[in-house]
């Protein structure tokens, strides 16, 4: 009898990235620049889709409608519908419903850029730390259950996405080294990168930019110690408690030094 040599990976994970706001410290039209990624295991993403189209069709009669935080906000563009309050209030309990059962946790990377300016930071330095930190976060927790898992992103920029891939190599070429893990079990856990455009309307993209509204609700309210001004807000913010990765009760201690090093909500510089 043959021995299998390979590794047994349990579960295959995927990470969908999105930003929100620019990343040039020098562009004060945005007080921050925040990259969320949504991780959920690979065979839990069909669910996800046809739960969320079920809300859209609902609403719209169609399922092409991007859930963007932004535009739900001011309702506008798809969702002037919610201007009519039943209509919202219907929409943003069917929106939390959908939110609060997804199997999902989220990741923030957060830089101020007031202080990213103070500190001489420009938007390249920017793009290195936030993708560096985001793809650590996401790959010590594969690590943790001996998983498997691929990044998807969107498209935006040659030179960020040149950033994320440089970012993406080093683990690949490095290791973690405080944690001791080699190059060669990164490269047997990171599995692959895609990226895609908005036309593909994936909902863990939708679902990573809702919550990278929520994030920046949720920095501006630590600073100013102002609460959420709408319903919306309060419900979004609310739901990012939940969803925001948290260490599992009753992990070992071998498993509980690598959770130490994950950085849910990491605010830079």
């Amino acid at each position: 009898m043959t021995k299998n040599l390979q590794p047994q990976f349990q579960e295959h994970y995927r990470l969908y990235i999105d930003e929100l706001g620019t990343a040039s410290p020098k562009d004060t039209t945005s007080e921050m620049y925040i990259l969320s990624g949504c991780s959920v295991n690979k065979k839990d993403c069909e669910d996800l889709k046809i739960r969320a189209d079920q809300i859209k069709f609902k609403y719209w009669g169609r399922t092409d409608v991007v859930f963007h935080s932004r535009e739900i906000g001011r309702k506008e563009n798809d969702f002037t519908i919610l201007k009519d309050a039943k209509i919202f209030k219907e929409f943003t309990s069917d929106l939390n419903t959908f939110l609060f059962h997804s199997k999902i946790k989220m990741f923030f990377i957060i830089v101020d850029k007031a202080k990213a300016r103070t500190a001489g930071w420009d938007d390249i330095k920017v793009h290195k730390d936030t993708t560096a930190f985001l793809i650590r976060n996401f790959l010590i927790i594969l690590l943790t259950g001996d998983s498997r898992g691929e990044i998807v992103v969107e498209s935006s920029s040659v030179s960020k996405d040149v950033h994320l891939l440089d970012s993406l190599n080093f683990f690949l070429g490095a290791g973690i080294k405080n944690l001791g893990v080699g190059y060669e079990k990164v490269q047997d856990t990171l599995t692959s990168v895609s990226f895609v455009t908005k036309r593909n309307h994936d909902i863990e993209e939708q679902i990573a930019d809702l919550f990278a509204y929520a994030a920046k609700i949720k920095y501006q309210s630590s600073i100013t110690k102002s609460k959420p001004k709408d319903d919306y807000e309060k419900m979004i913010v609310g739901l990012l408690e939940k969803k925001i990765f948290s260490v599992p009760t009753g992990t070992g201690s071998i498993k509980a030094k690598f959770f130490k090093e994950v950085e849910p909500f990491l605010v830079l510089p």
